[in-house]
């Protein structure tokens, strides 16, 4: 998550920190008001948007929160859509590609990024 935080921005007071820039917006995915994931999106002024970071504890994989959490987000952020994944993780790839085929999305996929419409 170091990604979203400027190397001078340590926790503050209360062990609150500060995004990097105000085009990046995070959403927190509470169940049963139990917090168990997080997502990061950068958002340009061309309605372009991306994925910076989606976080689910391990605990609460595979339980269909993600696909979920993308699909609110989806429909509150309509537009050009980019997720870039760090490394080649399996399980994260196939995600993508799932959440992707289930809703219909036309995704470019170009090594470990996709691009795509919503």
């Amino acid at each position: 998550m170091t990604h979203l935080l400027e190397q001078s921005d340590y926790p503050r007071q209360l062990g609150l920190f500060e995004l990097c820039c105000a085009t990046n917006m995070a959403y927190l995915l509470y169940v049963d008001g139990k917090l168990v994931g997080f997502i990061a999106i950068c958002i340009s002024r061309r309605r372009e948007f991306e994925v910076c970071a989606l976080y689910i504890i391990p605990s609460e994989r595979r339980k269909g929160y993600a696909s979920q959490f993308m699909a609110h987000i989806w429909s509150i952020y309509k537009g050009c859509w980019k997720v870039k994944q760090e490394g080649d993780t399996p399980s994260s790839r196939a995600f993508w590609h799932a959440v992707l085929n289930t809703k219909g999305k036309s995704a470019k996929q170009s090594q470990n990024t996709f691009d795509f419409a919503v």
